[in-house]
């Protein structure tokens, strides 16, 4: 406070001492003093703003109030006793009339930090949060190294949740040199929770608050998180840990290393993480949608429907929504799956606003949603894609048009037994050495299994990048100076697409194991065929299309032929006309259910063989089949066997039945090469159009039905005609032995020839282009 003011010296020397007094907090000893100057000299704004500013810390608001409002009137040039006031109005509960006076103290002193902070707290009072922060941040840029101002201001902007603003605060506290661990911690956390954030900047803020704070829990759990989306697992399991044993009984510690643990495939401990988080805290939410992942990875459906109902109860994210429907589609729980697709079409109304980053709806899963089309799947895959977009690595140039052979990487985690491999292995085998040098990155578990025996013969170099980071598996490919790299695993469970984020690889290609585009703008190619993307399809791809003669699914010509087992040994009577439908129950919609009832009734004397799943899911269809007034009897189940097993009794169905949208895929070669007739129900996305790619590759397109009601008739009337289904049988017969679809040579050559086109296109300097249908 300014004492000076005209005073006779001895007031002079008194207010002084007043307030001496009431800058060392002995308001009580100033408030004599301040009154009695008061009384002698009434107008004198020095004198009131003192008193009031005395009354006030007395807690005399009221007449605080009135004092101050003298003082101002008094003093209009002076901002401190406007701001006074506006602290004494404020007490009062007079909000505008103190926001009016901080601000005119703010025109004053705009330059000074208090003013701003008071209006701030007024502002705060008054719950006008956000313009609180507004105050708050005028008043720190005025006042940088205030560190009580600081913490308040973070804290408000943590309560809005205005990361943007988080993020601007943390790093003007970084560049002023502080060395906080919990600036640079939560910089770390805001830095990976930014869809768009740079992840190495947040690694290194991480790891700098760990270097500071090496027991803060929260940075390890942070660190763990962002290991994961690096592909670095066993490091990201390894920081989880961290985390658990420094807060034990922190549940969202437990999450997030089940969450690494999952990606590192010991599913069973990532499951006892998830629900020791859930006995610390029954509402974490994070660990009942970990909870139905894992649940889903080990095949315990009923558990992955309950735990992603739990997630979304709670928060009804875009993503959790499809993902809880996914699992409910599982268990054939199609009442609560089509409440959830509702819901998510409602929050999804606008494909172009289709959520992003860690909300990113899975573009598998929504494959599967009965109704979707071609344009919503690629909106989704390119929403979905978009979080992994990466800074291009450095890349070899292109090698001269005509070398060779040809360095082919092959990108996958099902070098085993899988039904990749039961696929691609007798292709691979006839490849042409002298054409296409093949090298298999294999990131998957490690299995020693007849498949994988296989391929490592056929493919004569093996680099595992299973221990490696995303970018480091890039440089490591990168290193190997290959021409075209073929991602066989797409968006399917255990993805590790963001490896070519980075682009190591001058030509990179998607094939066989997503059923559909990507969406990623690092992919040049998709390897597909007239029928699954045909003439004028295209634009419903972000990759330029790769046509194959006849099926872009390639079969092995070398397994073991099939030797049928009895009806009696299948379990089944001798008598009964059998339709097998051995797909996944969560292809299995209600539609393609209702439709197969409709055949049961039509056909007195079938049988519908399904596979074995959840006792959930058997009850919910045995209970759906008798609502369409199908005896359950007539259901019967088949458990699950090895490949082997599972051909040689397959042989005895008489039909196999197709699904929609998500066709018979390798069910549907598998049946063929079984000897029995597959029916196929051709649909609009590549999805629902590779059963009939099959099997016009087959030489089989009279089983081909374009609509529900055409395939119906179909299987009715082979149904019905048992002279027609024996000829048919024949004819499947006859295409497994001639038929192009399971010649593994034939199929080798037209695949180095697409990739040889491909490569001499690129090193002519042209763009990747579409090849017409063949």
């Amino acid at each position: 406070m300014n004492p000076m003011s005209p005073l006779p010296p001895a007031d002079m020397q008194r207010l002084q001492e007043a307030v001496e007094h009431f800058r060392a907090g002995r308001a009580e000893a100033a408030l004599p003093l301040a009154r009695a100057l008061a009384g002698r000299h009434p107008g004198v704004g020095v004198v009131s703003k003192l008193l009031g500013s005395v009354l006030h810390a007395l807690g005399e608001h009221a007449e605080a109030a009135a004092v101050l409002g003298r003082a101002v009137a008094e003093l209009p040039g002076d901002a401190q006793a406007h701001s006074n006031l506006g602290n004494a109005l404020a007490v009062l509960g007079r909000i505008d009339e103190a926001i009016d006076a901080h601000r005119r103290a703010i025109r004053l002193q705009p330059e000074q930090a208090t003013p701003h902070y008071n209006l701030g707290c007024v502002l705060l009072q008054a719950g006008r949060r956000s313009e609180a922060a507004d105050a708050w941040a005028e008043a720190q840029t005025r006042a940088p190294d205030d560190a009580e101002l600081a913490a308040l201001y973070r804290d408000l902007l943590l309560e809005l949740g205005d990361n943007g603003r988080l993020m601007d605060f943390c790093r003007a506290q970084i560049a002023r040199g502080r060395e906080d661990g919990g600036v640079l911690a939560l910089a770390g956390a805001l830095a990976l929770a930014d869809p768009a954030g740079d992840i190495d900047e947040a690694e290194r803020w991480l790891v700098a608050a760990l270097g500071l704070a090496p027991d803060d829990a929260s940075s390890w759990s942070n660190l763990c998180v962002l290991r994961c989306r690096q592909g670095r697992f066993a490091d990201a399991v390894d920081a989880g840990r961290q985390a658990v044993a420094a807060a034990p009984e922190w549940a969202q510690g437990h999450s997030n290393l089940a969450l690494a643990l999952r990606e590192a495939g010991a599913r069973e401990e990532a499951r006892t993480h998830c629900l020791e988080a859930l006995q610390l805290d029954g509402e974490c939410v994070d660990a009942y949608y970990n909870l139905g992942c894992i649940a889903a990875d080990l095949g315990e459906h009923e558990l992955a429907r309950e735990a992603g109902i739990e997630a979304v109860k709670r928060m009804p994210r875009p993503g959790w929504l499809l993902q809880a429907a996914h699992a409910c589609r599982y268990v054939a729980d199609w009442e609560a799956a089509e409440l959830l697709e509702a819901e998510l079409a409602r929050v999804c109304d606008d494909p172009a606003g289709l959520p992003t980053g860690g909300d990113a709806l899975a573009p598998f899963a929504f494959l599967t949603v009965p109704g979707t089309d071609a344009a919503a799947q690629a909106a989704v895959a390119r929403a979905f894609a978009a979080q992994f977009e990466r800074v291009p690595a450095v890349r070899r140039a292109a090698s001269a048009p005509g070398a060779r052979p040809l360095r082919v990487g092959l990108l996958s985690a099902d070098f085993r037994d899988h039904a990749t491999a039961h696929l691609m292995t007798g292709v691979l085998e006839a490849i042409d050495p002298g054409r296409v040098r093949l090298i298999a990155y294999d990131y998957g578990p490690q299995h020693d299994d007849d498949y994988r025996r296989r391929l490592q013969r056929a493919i004569p170099k093996w680099v595992m990048l299973a221990g490696l980071s995303d970018a480091e598996a890039a440089g490591r490919i990168a290193a190997d100076a290959v021409d075209i790299v073929i991602d066989l695993k797409g968006w399917t469970q255990g993805f590790r697409a963001p490896i070519l984020a980075y682009r190591p690889v001058p030509l990179q290609m998607q094939w066989l194991g997503f059923p559909g585009t990507m969406g990623a703008a690092w992919l040049d190619y998709i390897i597909a065929d007239g029928i699954v993307v045909p003439a004028g399809a295209e634009a419903g791809y972000s990759e330029r299309v790769l046509r194959l003669p006849g099926c872009y699914q390639p079969n092995d010509g070398q397994r073991p032929p099939v030797t049928p087992l009895s009806r009696a040994e299948a379990g089944l009577p001798d008598d009964a006309l059998v339709l097998a439908a051995f797909h996944q129950h969560y292809k299995i919609t209600r539609a393609s259910f209702a439709l197969w009832m409709r055949l049961l009734r039509g056909l007195p004397d079938a049988l519908l063989w399904l596979l074995e799943g959840a006792p959930s899911a058997m009850a919910r269809l045995s209970q759906e089949a008798r609502a369409h007034g199908v005896d359950p009897a007539r259901l019967c189940w088949a458990p699950r066997v090895p490949v082997v097993h599972h051909l040689n009794r397959l042989a005895v169905a008489d039909i196999a039945l197709d699904a929609f949208p998500v066709n018979a895929h390798t069910t549907a070669s598998d049946a063929l090469w079984a000897g029995v007739p597959q029916v196929a129900r051709r649909g609009d996305t590549f999805v629902s159009r590779v059963s009939a790619s099959i099997l016009d590759a087959a030489g089989l397109p009279e089983l081909i039905a374009a609509d529900d009601a055409s395939y119906e008739a179909l299987v009715l009337a082979l149904g019905t005609d048992a002279g027609r289904r024996q000829a048919v049988r024949q004819r499947v017969a006859d295409a497994v032995k001639h038929a192009g679809l399971f010649n593994s040579a034939a199929f080798a050559r037209h695949l180095e020839d697409a990739l040889e086109w491909a490569w001499t296109r690129h090193c002519a300097g042209l763009p990747p282009a579409s090849t017409p249908v063949p």
